[in-house]
């Protein structure tokens, strides 16, 4: 695996928080904690880390997939898929409007590329990632 270039992960970390602060505060509703203490992670998985496509294919065939347990960060993660290309980083203005595919926790039934799994009930991502790595192997 090659070095990473840290300026730019860390500039990428700071719009990712700039977007969750936006996001947050544009409906008024959320949980930003998390998802600010998470940026740092989510773009060295996604920038450095895994093996995944923007043009999102379900399966995820050779591809590393993502699960998220806790709903509530999904600010963090939304930004970081938008950033990485999996849709238009304007759509993170309708985070947790009602009839857009931004929620407070990601589902599937919106076709949201990178979302394989909603992560309504805590703790459920453990378990189906499991499933998943028995499945792919």
């Amino acid at each position: 695996m090659s070095q990473p270039d840290l300026v730019q992960l860390k500039k990428l970390s700071s719009q990712i928080r700039r977007d969750i602060v936006r996001m947050v505060h544009a409906c008024q509703s959320g949980h930003p904690g998390g998802s600010l203490g998470c940026a740092d992670f989510f773009v060295a998985l996604y920038f450095h880390v895994l093996k995944h496509n923007p043009k999102f294919n379900m399966d995820g065939q050779s591809e590393d997939l993502f699960f998220l347990s806790n709903g509530h960060i999904s600010p963090v993660w939304y930004s970081t898929l938008a950033r990485s290309g999996y849709f238009d980083v304007k759509e993170l203005s309708t985070f947790r409007f009602l009839n857009t595919r931004l929620q407070g926790h990601p589902a599937t039934h919106e076709h949201l590329p990178g979302v394989r799994i909603a992560s309504g009930s805590l703790g459920q991502g453990l378990s189906v990632a499991l499933g998943a790595a028995q499945t792919k192997n």
